[in-house]
């Protein structure tokens, strides 16, 4: 007996040194050259992207509760379906009466185009009205196929924030607005006496339930005869709205600490008209926006945007309408943002509540018009419109920055015209030449987007896995190929916008029936996954790179700030929390204009395979990807390191080649046990930042890095 267990204590202690010398890789080395500054980081890369649909806002960061409160999007019947309900969609009557008359109204209405029109003929012992159980779009674009159901739910001691607009023909009684779970089971009630004659009027009040309503509705009726319309109607938890956005969603923004936020889009804004979502929010026009086929209620335009963006303190990035705008409606824009009170548009912007203006400095030309949205057009027209929207925007304000669209575009004849793809990349042949040929002289700044495949079809967890954490390599390449083209066709090279960019989940497509010539192909793919820390550690790589090219990188916008499932912070009715991402956000974003140090590394390497999709092999990059840069007061650095070896440890050293290091170091470490980790609202600190200070020896520091690990160096010097 003792034998055998000797001989296992023996066993075991071998096993576990093997394990030991398995899951953690020779020594690396990182030295930062504190003389050796490469250019001032702007911290305009930490920038994020939001857009009016994909749930950025309503569903989002906006505090509003009510789907389709504006009652625009009509109701969703079947083809085949010939009974009408009555009611717009996201809205349904609360019950079903000979009695009881509904009909989305397009003939009067508060807001453009529609109202709800509500008729009770006799009296009866059900309510005439009209009821919603709370659901959102997650990817409107996808239509009702991509929506989630989202019951409300109702406690004790919140309080609810109501607004509506009510016109009235000839009820005698009151209107009533209530939440519970059913007009049988009514946990709070307002009851409106209305106003004399039948004019539009706006009503307040306040419901506070009384008891916990897990399955919730929200109920708009009348119970004694008469007709009324009802439109605009705005419901708003007190304690989480802060002047129509989510008070926590803001708190966690700041954390995220973003310095620049683009805004509206995206595709959206190949067909947005920016005043349509100005003056009263109530009487705005809800509209259907072709491009993202979904209705938008422009709660948040241009003062609301800015009104976000200075909450937060960041610069606003706006984007302008190339595909169904004009340069007159985008000179426009930019004087009702930037002019005077005594211009025409500064005048509206100053009887809108705001005098003062706004001085948005950056604007992008377009979005992604190589792509078949609203407006799309080959580079050569696009140089050429751009140069018309261009002269018109500086005439008013000549001293705002444009950004140009540009793309990772395809050589001419790379694709035939029979392939399947061709219909959908049949603009993007040759697009930086003939953009930059066009309009090289009035670019300040060329857009560079970049969507970096995951998923890719007939290739293993652990390739895919090792895949993205290359994405910045990948990168790289396309950022080398657009700085040839900027030399060979303008002669001079635009700092980069990288203003829409992320890791993305990649649709699973099928193999081309045509062949095609060697080359990169943009990925069209959208994502539907939530954040994980494979995604915060494959992007840092991303902030990294443009660290070391800090000359060349003058903005960016992080793909999205707040959305369903893919934001940096995730936003639900009642709660929101950060994302891994944000998490790595908040160790990167620094307002300070920090400068990069050359930073050099010595580690081992590692190889991937080329994939399906585009994603090309990548030979001998090093396990260990590292940034430093040092701030204005020339004391505190900061030092990035990602270590992308996925299973084993790496025990490093950091040394300061022309300084010292004083005192203790501090080190935040992002990390899980699982490289697919994430945050959920059951379990929002799987994935967090620890914290800790390490004794540096001289001007050296000596750690051990996790696998799958973000670790940041903050080093004070002597």
């Amino acid at each position: 007996m003792k034998k055998t267990l000797s001989l296992s204590l023996t066993l075991l202690l071998i096993g576990s040194l093997c394990v030991k010398a398995f899951t953690q890789q020779a020594a690396a080395s990182i030295t930062v050259q504190l003389n050796n500054p490469l250019g001032v980081i702007n911290p305009n890369i930490y920038g994020h992207f939001t857009e009016l649909t994909l749930s950025s806002f309503e569903g989002a960061i906006s505090s509003e509760l009510l789907f389709n409160r504006k009652f625009e999007a009509p109701e969703e019947r079947d083809i085949n379906q010939i009974v009408f309900n009555g009611t717009a969609a996201g809205w349904e009557p609360i019950v079903l009466d000979t009695k009881v008359s509904l009909v989305r109204d397009t003939q009067v209405y508060y807001s453009p185009t529609a109202s709800q029109r509500i008729t009770l003929t006799d009296k009866t012992d059900v309510p005439a009205g009209i009821q919603q159980s709370g659901y959102q779009f997650v990817m409107p674009h996808l239509s009702r196929n991509q929506r989630v159901d989202s019951p409300f739910r109702f406690a004790t001691g919140e309080r609810y924030l109501l607004r509506v607009a009510i016109k009235n023909k000839d009820l005698q009684g009151q209107v009533h607005v209530a939440l519970g779970a059913s007009y049988k089971q009514i946990a709070a009630k307002v009851s409106l006496d209305l106003k004399q004659g039948n004019d539009w009027s706006v009503y307040s009040g306040e419901l506070r339930p009384s008891e916990l309503v897990e399955n919730g509705k929200v109920m708009i009726f009348i119970d004694t005869p008469g007709t009324i319309w009802v439109d605009s109607v705005s419901l708003v938890r007190a304690d989480l709205n802060d002047d129509g956005f989510r008070k926590d969603a803001l708190e966690l923004t700041r954390k995220v600490n973003p310095p620049l936020i683009r805004w509206p889009g995206g595709w959206f804004v190949s067909d947005y008209h920016w005043q349509d979502a100005i003056g009263p929010i109530d009487r705005r026009p809800a509209v259907f926006n072709r491009a993202w086929n979904a209705y938008v209620s422009n709660d948040v335009g241009t003062d609301e945007f800015v009104s976000l963006c200075r909450k937060i303190g960041a610069e606003p990035y706006i984007t302008v309408n190339v595909g169904t705008g004009t340069p007159e409606e985008a000179a426009k824009w930019v004087e009702y943002t930037n002019g005077s009170a005594s211009t025409p548009m500064g005048r509206l912007r100053a009887q809108n509540g705001h005098q003062q203006p706004y001085g948005i400095k950056y604007w992008n030309v377009g979005n992604e018009e190589y792509l078949p949205t609203l407006g799309a057009t080959d580079g050569r027209q696009y140089g050429r419109t751009f140069n018309l929207f261009a002269k018109a925007m500086r005439a008013v304000d000549p001293n705002i920055k444009l950004v140009a669209v540009g793309a990772s575009d395809i050589p001419s004849g790379v694709i035939p015209r029979e392939h399947p793809l061709w219909k959908i990349v049949r603009y993007m042949p040759d697009w930086n030449a003939q953009v930059l040929k066009e309009s090289g002289s009035a670019i300040d700044y060329y857009s560079l987007h970049y969507y970096a495949p995951e998923d890719v079809p007939g290739h293993s967890a652990e390739e895919v896995d090792q895949a993205t954490m290359v994405i910045s390599e990948n990168l790289l390449r396309k950022v080398n190929q657009l700085w040839k083209q900027m030399d060979q066709f303008a002669g001079k090279r635009y700092p980069i916008a990288f203003d829409e960019w992320s890791l993305k989940v990649e649709k699973e497509a099928k193999p081309p029936e045509v062949p095609i010539k060697n080359v990169e192909l943009p990925q069209l793919g959208l994502h539907m996954s939530a954040l994980s820390l494979r995604q915060a550690l494959a992007e840092a790589t991303v902030y990294n790179l443009m660290h070391r090219y800090p000359n060349d990188f003058v903005l960016g916008s992080r793909s999205l700030l707040y959305a369903y499932l893919i934001g940096l912070i995730t936003i639900r009715r009642d709660n929101a929390l950060m994302t891994p991402v944000g998490s790595m956000m908040e160790l990167y974003s620094t307002r300070d204009s920090c400068k990069s140090l050359t930073t050099q590394v010595e580690s081992g390497t590692f190889s991937t395979k080329a994939m399906n999709g585009g994603f090309p092999e990548v030979k001998e990059a090093k396990y260990l990807d590292a940034s430093s840069r040092i701030h204005p007061d020339g004391k505190r650095v900061d030092v990035f390191v990602v270590n992308r070896n996925l299973t084993q440890e790496i025990s490093t050293n950091i040394s300061l080649a022309g300084g010292n290091i004083g005192g203790a170091v501090e080190v935040e470490i992002l990390n899980a046990s699982d490289l697919n980790a994430m945050n959920t609202f059951a379990e929002p600190n799987r994935v967090t930042v620890t914290r800790k200070t390490i004794n540096a020896s001289g001007n050296s520091i000596a750690f051990t890095l996790p696998p799958h690990s973000l670790v940041k160096f903050v080093i004070q010097q002597k």
